[in-house]
């Protein structure tokens, strides 16, 4: 019954509101990781309405961490279902992908969470060898996972978004990597319930990670559609006023300039052409914005 009525619903929503495209929820009622993903797709859609028509979008359920989502899109589980996830060639084999990077690769720009007793011990640290001291925590079917494994760094994973900051809090980790991008954001909303929580001020790890919007091989025709919205909002500022709007104001406030780098090897995208990175923004222009002011 209940798989019955969800049917009628589907088909009553295309018909009255055009396409229905599936994006992915968040994880949690914290969680905020896809609130930018859903709008920039939704721009997308926007921007192609006289020639596509009308559409609608709805979330995948809440409490689908990202392997189990993987899953569920290899299975076509959702209908036309549009999910963001870093780049790798075997995921290049298994989906259709829309090669502009939805975040300008600043996931790729990466700095900690800390306990507040471990904030300044890492003042030191100022190689990839010497990081290899310490235990990082990182997501089960997060490529940074493997990445950091692939680089020879201690890194132990965990399905549910939320026990990674506690695992932090209880000092069960020395690190919990992030974008720039995400950080403060996620500061904001997790340091109330894990008030030990603190951002390491002193590295910055830095490798390729781009992050295209992808979906089954046979739904090319709402593919294209997807990808000339993208072009669209690009060309005409949308897409960098919405990334903007979104990530701006978190990146301003780690210090770029005071932290040492420490380059990572990516090596799961050997078969994708650079295209893509003609959208990324740049450690140097990240680097250069204005701070933001402290008063």
């Amino acid at each position: 019954m209940t798989i019955f009525f969800v049917a009628i619903w589907t088909q009553a929503t295309a018909f009255a509101f055009g396409t229905l495209f599936t994006y992915m929820g968040n994880e949690s009622v914290e969680d905020e990781r896809n609130n930018y993903d859903k709008r920039l797709l939704e721009l997308a859609l926007e921007k192609t309405v006289a020639e596509y028509g009308p559409f609608a979008m709805v979330p995948t359920s809440k409490g689908i961490n990202l392997s189990r989502i993987i899953k569920l899109a290899e299975a076509n589980h959702f209908n036309n279902f549009f999910f963001k996830f870093s780049v790798t060639d075997e995921m290049l084999s298994k989906f259709l992908s829309i090669q502009i990077p939805i975040d300008r690769g600043v996931v790729g720009y990466r700095i900690a969470f800390v306990h507040q007793q471990n904030q300044y011990a890492f003042a030191n640290v100022n190689s990839l060898k010497s990081l290899t001291d310490y235990s990082i925590i990182q997501g089960i079917g997060w490529l940074d996972t493997q990445i950091l494994h692939h680089n020879k760094l201690s890194v132990f994973q965990v399905s549910n978004y939320n026990s990674m900051f506690a695992m932090v809090e209880r000092k069960r980790v020395d690190l919990f990597f992030r974008g720039i991008n995400e950080i403060t954001h996620e500061f904001d909303d997790f340091s109330i319930a894990y008030n030990n929580l603190r951002i390491e001020p002193h590295l910055l790890l830095v490798y390729p990670l781009p992050r295209f919007f992808m979906t089954s091989k046979d739904n090319g025709k709402n593919a294209e559609r997807v990808e000339l919205g993208l072009k669209r909002a690009w060309q005409d500022g949308s897409f960098v006023a919405l990334w903007r709007e979104h990530h701006l104001a978190s990146i301003k406030k780690v210090n770029l300039s005071e932290r040492k780098i420490i380059r990572l090897d990516n090596p799961f995208i050997k078969t994708l052409p650079s295209n893509y990175t003609q959208y990324n923004f740049t450690i140097d222009e990240l680097i250069t914005e204005p701070k933001a002011n402290k008063n």
